[in-house]
């Protein structure tokens, strides 16, 4: 499992987020801290905490929700990667069908 408390003081951290688009109804957000994933999907929280994750990639990723939003997890040359599950409704546009990855900073 790879939820550990995440430490203080840490810089700008890049995490390249790519997304896995999915059709449901149901909703999924994420909040991003560092190299802290937290998942809402319909009003359930999960925390996946990598800060402690070496290189490589993650052999197994456990969630409280279902189905688990974290894909995958890898981390190369100490930059965070991961795939994310990413909800669309049934009118979709083609950004929303078709995301495109984006980085996110731990300063917003």
């Amino acid at each position: 499992m790879l939820r550990k408390p995440m430490p203080l003081g840490r810089g700008v951290i890049n995490l390249l987020v790519k997304y896995s688009p999915q059709r449901s109804d149901r909703t999924l957000s994420y909040d991003f801290n560092g190299d802290t994933i937290t998942a809402t999907l319909g009003g359930e929280i999960d925390t996946f905490d990598f800060s402690e994750m070496p290189d490589g990639e993650a052999a197994q990723i456990e969630s409280t929700l279902n189905p688990c939003p974290v894909l995958e997890a890898r981390r190369v040359n100490g930059h965070l990667e991961v795939t994310l599950l990413r909800f669309h409704g049934p009118k979709a546009s083609s950004e929303e069908r078709f995301p495109q990855p984006e980085e996110v900073n731990d300063d917003g």
